[in-house]
């Protein structure tokens, strides 16, 4: 009778532990992480608006714009002859909407160029402000060790999440949906902490899931894409539709991107890459109504000089695997032209913010009770 009875105390205290421990961790792993996650959530947020900023202040990007290759080739064209082709790395291309193109360069210069090829402005590293914001939130202004330190807190705070919500089960009878604050008591700032932690859960582990990735891209694509990109069918895929023209201007810039856009029939062109002394290509990005990311995953690669198209790469009918680690970073940073996501991941990154000073405050309260 005694060992009957026996049994089910040991699960209850077991069960008992297992809750205290990650009442404990969530706790003191929240407490210490708390601020960087207020810096992290707040930078973000505001960074989820830098192209109105950038919109509403510079007056060249409200400049009316067609993005056709007629418009386009003229500005890479002056782009190339005002930067040192061997130190441009990418030139993401005006739109519609935006009417600067953005000029990245070796040792992290960049540039912006309005839509007849002027610079608006140059700088090195996080010169401009909003850069500086940038260079805050993703690395702590302490460059790759920073963004080290942003990648490895990420996945700290999916362990602390979930270890709230598993702290949050025994108490889940007493939730009540809202983000009112009944007073600064400590037993008030838990309720809502809860609160807001239980809803906040799914989208804030997305967020930190995607920021996980784009801390660590290299380390990523090895894991899961290398595998995939090794086959033989992946690499055939590149050779399909590749048209045969060739030679004559073939290989400049507006009968490449008419090629470009041939070859994607819905797309729009996004970004290039230009040839240089590492290479021969003229790379075109483009964008197709499919994809998520801005700058344009669809490339095709035209031989500056011969013209020959050596590769296309269609986006759209790539592995799920690649095309799910594709929309990573549109997720992440809101840059899906969508207005309503923007609102959400906004009030998210607000939430997150207000979770991580509630969770704070009453952890110091409790503690300077104790």
């Amino acid at each position: 009778m005694v060992t009957a009875l026996a049994a089910p105390l040991y699960q209850a205290q077991a069960v008992n532990r297992f809750f205290r421990t990650s009442r404990a961790v969530h706790a003191w792993g929240g407490a210490l992480l708390a601020l960087l996650v207020l810096l992290s959530s707040s930078t973000g947020t505001l960074l989820v608006w830098k192209q109105e900023y950038l919109w509403l202040t510079i007056p060249e990007a409200r400049a009316e714009f067609e993005p056709t290759p007629e418009a386009l080739a003229p500005i890479i064209a002056k782009i190339e002859a005002q930067f040192d082709p061997n130190e441009i790395i990418q030139i993401q291309l005006a739109t519609r909407d935006f009417a600067l193109s953005k000029v990245t360069m070796f040792d992290t210069r960049y540039a912006y160029v309005d839509s007849q090829g002027g610079v608006v402005d140059e700088w090195f590293l996080n010169e401009r402000w909003e850069e500086w914001l940038y260079d805050l939130h993703h690395r702590l202004l302490l460059g790759n060790t920073g963004l080290s330190i942003v990648g490895f807190a990420a996945m700290a705070m999916l362990l602390l999440v979930i270890a709230g919500m598993i702290t949050f089960w025994p108490l889940r009878s007493g939730f009540r949906f809202g983000f009112r604050l009944r007073s600064t008591a400590r037993p008030h700032l838990l309720s809502t902490h809860r609160t807001v932690g239980i809803i906040e859960a799914l989208p804030f582990c997305m967020t930190l899931a995607t920021g996980v990735v784009l801390a660590f891209p290299t380390q990523t694509e090895d894991l899961l894409l290398e595998p995939v990109r090794m086959t033989q069918e992946y690499s055939d895929a590149l050779s399909l539709k590749v048209d045969d023209i060739s030679g004559g201007n073939s290989g400049e810039w507006l009968p490449a991107m008419r090629r470009a856009l041939a070859t994607f029939p819905a797309g729009e062109v996004r970004s290039v890459q230009v040839a240089n002394d590492t290479s021969s290509y003229r790379i075109i990005g483009v964008k197709q109504p499919s994809e998520w990311h801005p700058d344009g995953l669809s490339r095709v690669y035209v031989e500056a000089a011969g013209g020959y198209m050596d590769v296309r790469f269609d986006a759209a009918t790539l592995p799920l695997i690649e095309r799910t680690y594709n929309t990573v970073y549109p997720l992440h940073t809101g840059k899906l032209d969508n207005l309503s996501y923007k609102l959400l991941i906004t009030l998210s990154g607000l939430l997150v913010a207000f979770l991580s000073t509630l969770g704070l405050v009453a952890f110091i309260k409790g503690k300077l009770k104790s």
